[in-house]
Protein backbone atom coordinates (compact mmCIF):
# COMPACT_ATOMS: atom_id res chain seq x y z
CA UNK A 1 0.00 0.00 0.00
CA UNK A 2 3.07 2.58 0.92
CA UNK A 3 4.20 1.43 -2.67
CA UNK A 4 1.06 2.70 -4.29
CA UNK A 5 0.68 5.86 -1.84
CA UNK A 6 4.18 6.69 -2.99
CA UNK A 7 4.03 5.56 -7.20
CA UNK A 8 1.08 8.09 -6.78
CA UNK A 9 2.38 11.09 -5.00
CA UNK A 10 5.34 10.93 -7.79
CA UNK A 11 3.02 10.63 -10.69
CA UNK A 12 1.25 13.93 -8.96
CA UNK A 13 4.43 15.98 -8.77
CA UNK A 14 5.55 15.00 -12.41
CA UNK A 15 1.92 16.43 -13.39
CA UNK A 16 2.29 19.18 -11.92
CA UNK A 17 6.19 20.33 -13.16
CA UNK A 18 4.35 19.14 -16.88
CA UNK A 19 1.91 21.48 -16.28
CA UNK A 20 3.89 24.55 -15.38
CA UNK A 21 5.50 24.13 -18.71
CA UNK A 22 9.10 25.59 -20.00
CA UNK A 23 10.28 28.89 -20.49
CA UNK A 24 10.86 27.71 -24.32
CA UNK A 25 7.21 26.56 -24.64
CA UNK A 26 6.19 30.54 -22.97
CA UNK A 27 7.89 31.75 -26.34
CA UNK A 28 6.45 29.32 -29.00
CA UNK A 29 4.62 30.67 -31.44
CA UNK A 30 5.12 33.26 -34.75
CA UNK A 31 5.79 36.87 -33.93
CA UNK A 32 5.93 39.76 -35.90
CA UNK A 33 7.79 42.69 -35.40
CA UNK A 34 9.27 46.23 -37.09
CA UNK A 35 12.42 44.88 -37.52
CA UNK A 36 13.93 47.18 -35.00
CA UNK A 37 16.04 44.69 -33.03
CA UNK A 38 19.07 46.03 -32.19
CA UNK A 39 21.03 42.91 -29.54
CA UNK A 40 22.52 46.01 -27.35
CA UNK A 41 25.08 43.53 -27.09
CA UNK A 42 28.14 45.63 -26.71
CA UNK A 43 30.91 45.55 -29.22
CA UNK A 44 32.03 43.47 -32.37
CA UNK A 45 34.08 40.42 -30.62
CA UNK A 46 32.29 37.70 -32.15
CA UNK A 47 31.46 39.68 -35.40
CA UNK A 48 27.77 40.76 -35.78
CA UNK A 49 24.56 39.78 -34.34
CA UNK A 50 22.87 37.58 -37.46
CA UNK A 51 19.51 38.11 -35.49
CA UNK A 52 19.99 42.12 -35.09
CA UNK A 53 17.21 43.71 -37.65
CA UNK A 54 15.04 40.63 -37.25
CA UNK A 55 11.08 41.58 -38.31
CA UNK A 56 9.91 38.17 -37.52
CA UNK A 57 10.46 35.06 -35.11
CA UNK A 58 9.32 31.43 -35.36
CA UNK A 59 9.78 29.46 -31.93
CA UNK A 60 8.92 25.84 -32.24
CA UNK A 61 8.50 25.83 -27.95
CA UNK A 62 11.08 23.14 -27.66
CA UNK A 63 14.69 24.05 -29.33
CA UNK A 64 14.15 25.85 -32.82
CA UNK A 65 13.93 29.16 -33.58
CA UNK A 66 13.66 30.84 -37.25
CA UNK A 67 14.28 34.82 -37.18
CA UNK A 68 13.78 36.06 -40.58
CA UNK A 69 15.72 38.76 -41.36
CA UNK A 70 15.87 41.45 -44.28
CA UNK A 71 13.72 38.72 -46.48
CA UNK A 72 16.27 35.80 -45.48
CA UNK A 73 15.52 32.92 -42.57
CA UNK A 74 18.15 32.09 -39.99
CA UNK A 75 17.73 29.03 -37.95
CA UNK A 76 18.96 29.26 -34.09
CA UNK A 77 19.10 26.60 -31.46
CA UNK A 78 17.69 28.47 -28.27
CA UNK A 79 17.30 27.89 -24.46
CA UNK A 80 14.94 30.08 -22.27
CA UNK A 81 15.44 31.49 -18.69
CA UNK A 82 13.47 33.23 -16.51
CA UNK A 83 15.00 36.85 -18.34
CA UNK A 84 17.48 35.29 -20.87
CA UNK A 85 17.01 33.85 -24.66
CA UNK A 86 20.27 32.33 -25.60
CA UNK A 87 20.87 31.90 -29.19
CA UNK A 88 22.98 29.57 -31.13
CA UNK A 89 23.70 29.37 -34.71
CA UNK A 90 25.59 26.28 -34.86
CA UNK A 91 28.70 27.23 -34.30
CA UNK A 92 30.91 27.69 -31.20
CA UNK A 93 29.56 31.86 -30.70
CA UNK A 94 25.71 31.80 -28.28
CA UNK A 95 24.40 35.07 -27.63
CA UNK A 96 22.40 35.61 -24.51
CA UNK A 97 19.66 38.48 -24.81
CA UNK A 98 17.44 39.35 -22.61
CA UNK A 99 13.33 38.93 -23.40
CA UNK A 100 9.87 39.10 -21.56
CA UNK A 101 6.72 37.60 -22.75
CA UNK A 102 3.28 39.81 -21.40
CA UNK A 103 0.56 37.86 -23.29
CA UNK A 104 0.49 38.37 -27.24
CA UNK A 105 3.92 40.57 -26.57
CA UNK A 106 7.40 39.17 -26.92
CA UNK A 107 9.88 41.93 -25.98
CA UNK A 108 13.35 41.03 -27.52
CA UNK A 109 16.02 43.19 -27.00
CA UNK A 110 14.85 46.73 -27.61
CA UNK A 111 12.46 45.49 -30.34
CA UNK A 112 8.99 44.42 -29.34
CA UNK A 113 6.74 41.27 -31.26
CA UNK A 114 3.05 40.41 -31.59
CA UNK A 115 2.20 37.15 -31.57
CA UNK A 116 0.25 36.27 -35.00
CA UNK A 117 0.20 32.25 -34.49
Amino acid sequence: MKRAASMTACLLLLLALCACGSYEAKVAGIWQGDGSLDAGIAGEIDGPRPFDGAEQWEFDGEERAVATVGGRKIEFHYYASDSTLTLNDGGEVSWGIRYEVKGDTLNIGNATYTKVK
